[in-house]
């Protein structure tokens, strides 16, 4: 008899953002050992809009957890602090955890940004 033990990756981080002077959390997030530390265009404006404005710290709440764990925990506390753009907290988080775009509202902006591409691409195929 042959047994195959499968061990799941452990290798997740669940972590926090939280503005530098008040210690206010706005950003919970997870990833792998440099997802915490990523700045930049992967962020969202409103993201950068809060790190320029009042700079930013990363608290790591735990290093070892499979995707799944990770998952519902970050669901558990985006809903725990609320997201911003619902009105229901300070979270910048665009959407409520765990499976990538979850919940995430496009704005009308982004909406119409689309649609121009697109027809600008369909008149270029002609």
């Amino acid at each position: 008899m042959i047994v195959i033990v499968v061990m799941e990756d452990r290798t997740t981080h669940l972590y926090l953002h939280v503005k530098s002077e008040s210690k206010e959390v706005f950003y919970v997030g997870i990833g792998n050992d440099k997802r915490p530390y990523v700045k930049g265009k992967s962020r969202s404006k409103l993201w950068r809009n809060v790190v320029n404005k009042y700079g930013y710290e990363v608290i790591i709440l735990s290093d070892n957890l499979t995707w799944k764990q990770a998952c519902e925990l970050e669901i558990y506390l985006i809903k725990y602090y609320g997201r911003r753009d619902l009105g229901e907290g300070t979270l910048v988080n665009m959407t409520d955890g765990g499976e990538g775009t979850v919940g995430w509202i496009e704005s009308i902006y982004l909406k119409v940004k689309k649609e121009r591409v697109a027809i600008t691409n369909s008149q270029s195929l002609k």
